[in-house]
């Protein structure tokens, strides 16, 4: 089974341009923008919510559909069928020639708008990135696709031509080994609530269970598949892994005029996993946990 497809993307600045130092909203944000621009026929100032093409809509689909009635019809914010992994570079001056290189990844019948995907990114190119005073255009350089966990890509689009390598991220790759002792390491800053409240040391079951979440709800929205896991065993067994050490700190952003204070770090755990364990692992390696996830929180590594 196709689970989800990874594109890596690499811009090449035509001008200068001057970025922040975390991107994944610059580039969620103007991705979002042009989708709508370039694929919204109905009067923009119109609830998208409303509106009858809602799944058959890009920008719709991808940004705007809370569920689509399969389960938790009524739930906003539910998850969405792409992740953004953004550029992990504090770097924010770039000059003409330089890279800027980020990931996107879709799940199951979200794979359907690649194309329109791509077109957004070309038109955000043309546009250009970086703030008022100091904005570049870029043109698309490459792009890739990938299977991290079989170490496999190919080249989609290079040299102003398409190519097409069979390479998806399937069921069976999340087969992963994971040490006794083994280490998360976050490589952006993740937020996890639980009853209003910030967890700002979350033990492993913490974990599992945001990860069980998203898991399941992709499994659900976008597969059409059932959990093939068995979520009260996942968790017992979570509980048996103890936390070795950790070496977590804070970060605020700003969201919609509010703060939100967002973990980082790294946790240390000990204890042997079970599968099961390690598939939800690897999986949320690719889909990240926690809060504004799309944006590229809470991506992680195992180490």
């Amino acid at each position: 089974m196709k689970i989800a497809r990874v594109y890596t993307f690499e811009l090449e600045f035509l001008k200068p341009a001057k970025l922040p130092n975390w991107k994944g909203n610059l580039i969620r944000g103007a991705l979002g923008y042009h989708l709508k621009k370039l694929y919204c026929i109905i009067d923009d100032s119109r609830d998208c919510h409303a509106c009858p093409i809602l799944f058959k809509c890009p920008y719709g689909y991808l940004f705007r559909a809370t569920t689509k009635g399969i389960v938790l019809r009524k739930i906003k914010h539910y998850t969405k069928p792409y992740v953004i992994k953004p550029p992990l570079e504090p770097k924010t001056e770039y000059r003409a020639g330089d890279t800027l290189r980020f990931s996107i990844v879709l799940y199951g019948d979200a794979m359907a708008y690649e194309d329109h995907v791509f077109n957004a990114v070309n038109s955000m190119c043309r546009s250009g990135l970086g703030s008022r005073d100091c904005r570049g255009s870029l043109k698309i350089k490459r792009i890739t696709v990938e299977n991290p966990f079989r170490n496999e890509k190919g080249i989609l689009f290079e040299d102003g031509e398409f190519f097409n390598p069979k390479i998806y991220v399937k069921n069976g790759d999340f087969r992963v080994n994971v040490g006794r002792i083994f280490k998360i390491r976050f490589l952006t800053p993740f937020r996890l609530i639980r009853d209003g409240a910030l967890i700002s040391e979350p033990n492993f079951r913490d974990l599992v269970t945001f990860m069980l979440r998203k898991y399941s709800s992709i499994r659900y929205q976008y597969l059409r598949t059932d959990i093939d896991v068995d979520v009260e065993d996942a968790l017992k067994a979570a509980e048996r892994i103890v936390t070795a050490s950790s070496n977590l700190n804070r970060r605020t952003f700003i969201y919609k005029g509010n703060e939100e204070t967002f973990i980082h770090g790294e946790i240390t755990y000990s204890g042997k996993l079970k599968a099961s364990l390690r598939k939800v692992l690897a999986f949320c390696q690719l889909s990240h946990i926690g809060k504004r996830s799309s944006y590229g929180h809470g991506w992680y590594s195992i180490e």
